[in-house]
């Protein structure tokens, strides 16, 4: 698949976040809706090739429908459902997946990336399930969806002043938190302002906090479609 990189100024996506204690200035908030929309962008992710189980041949094939990040504050999460034909036999099975938040300050970018989706490609043959192969959802999205983070937000302005000269002032922000709750990740900063300009600097940035990994795996265990939503021998 090719390279998915998606980046949007996060100066348009001022939100409603309560502030942090330490970090008064300005908030900024990435909504999840503005994460999904990606999807709409990328269009269909799908997937075929032949099989061979207990001497029978035939060619699969699935797709999948409904793919959405679900920001969350303790763990978020991908889901999707899978639509899956395998010869005369198809089925539809949810898919839950893990996702991690991000932010890379040399690049300023806040990065979100899907860590692990899997479901289970399988046919039905004498009244008896024989699984075929794990699709791993992840390897598809190799490249994170990445966004702007808040060293965009700098900029300058001029003031005239009382001798009727023109003062230009700087403005940039300096350390910034980031949180992720629920539908939204909110980044909030303060600023610091000087008549002379900024040398290039990183911002300081709380980066926001992650589920442990064991979470995280428990989560992804129920991708792997033991019971599925549909399935029926055509």
């Amino acid at each position: 698949m090719q390279r998915l990189k998606y980046i949007l100024s996060l100066s348009f996506l001022i939100g409603h976040c309560v502030n942090a204690q330490k970090y008064n200035d300005f908030t900024v908030s990435l909504n999840e809706e503005a994460i999904n929309k990606v999807f709409v962008a990328i269009g269909d992710i799908k997937g075929e090739s032949d099989y061979e189980v207990m001497l029978i041949k035939g060619k699969y094939h699935w797709k999948i429908i409904n793919p959405k990040i679900n920001l969350k504050p303790d763990s978020s999460d991908f889901t999707c459902d899978a639509k899956v034909e395998v010869g005369p036999f198809n089925y539809q099975t949810e898919v839950v997946g893990n996702v991690k938040v991000f932010y890379d300050s040399k690049k300023n970018e806040i990065q979100i990336k899907i860590t692990r989706a899997i479901f289970e490609l399988y046919t039905v043959i004498f009244e008896k399930k024989i699984h075929i192969k794990d699709i791993h959802l992840e390897e598809k999205f190799t490249e994170p969806f990445v966004f702007e983070g808040p060293r965009t937000l700098a900029t300058d302005m001029e003031f005239m002043m009382p001798d009727s000269t023109m003062k230009k002032i700087y403005v940039q922000p300096s350390d910034c938190e980031m949180k992720v709750k629920l539908k939204e990740i909110c980044t909030y900063c303060e600023i610091v302002a000087s008549d002379k300009p900024f040398k290039p600097a990183p911002i300081k940035l709380n980066p926001p906090i992650q589920a442990p990994d064991k979470v995280k795996i428990t989560t992804t265990n129920t991708a792997v479609p033991t019971t599925t939503n549909t399935a029926q021998k055509k």
